[in-house]
Parts: C-alpha cells; sequence; structure tokens
C-alpha cells in the first residue's frame, strides 16, 4: 500500500467542505479561474505520474477530472469577463 500522508482532509485546518465550498464560492470570478486553473494543472501532473507508475485507471479518472475542471475554469473565466464592467472599485478591492 502506498503513502497517502501527503493527502490532507483539510485545506488551511478547515476540515468543513461545505464552508470551505462556501469561501472558494465567494472568490472573485478572476481569482476562482485562477485557482480552478491551477487545481486542474495539479491534477494533470499526477495523472501523468500515475500514468507512469503504471496505475492507468487511477490517471484515467485523474485525467478526467483535469479535463473537465478545464473546462469549468473556462465558463468561470467567461463569468468574470461578463461581470467585469459592472464591477465597482469598491467590489474589486474585496
Amino acid at each position: 500500500m502506498n503513502d497517502c500522508s501527503k493527502h490532507k482532509k483539510d485545506v488551511a485546518g478547515i476540515s468543513d467542505m461545505k464552508l470551505l465550498a462556501e469561501m472558494i464560492g465567494d472568490l472573485h470570478y478572476e481569482s476562482l479561474y485562477e485557482l480552478l486553473f491551477c487545481l486542474q494543472t495539479k491534477l494533470y501532473i499526477d495523472a501523468s505520474k500515475d500514468h507512469l507508475a503504471g496505475r492507468k485507471e487511477l490517471s484515467s479518472a485523474l485525467f478526467s477530472a483535469s479535463f473537465n475542471m478545464q473546462g469549468t475554469a473556462k465558463f468561470i473565466n467567461k463569468a468574470w469577463e461578463i461581470s467585469k464592467p459592472f464591477m465597482t472599485d469598491k467590489n474589486q478591492q474585496q
């Protein structure tokens, strides 16, 4: 069995995933896009490593997740482009 100690069950001490989702969902769309893009990249890198290690089923699932995350990031970027003209200086600094 592999050591899974590098995989955490929380993010920065937040173990309530609903709370974390709400916090992430409250990000500006531009920041949310950047997060999703970085997560998509991380999933792709992990998938590549698992593929090279012979874990084909795992790598396939991670490649699919990466691909879908890429699509999600594109839609969030589109939402940012739509909402950007309506953002005030006060809203942009939050």
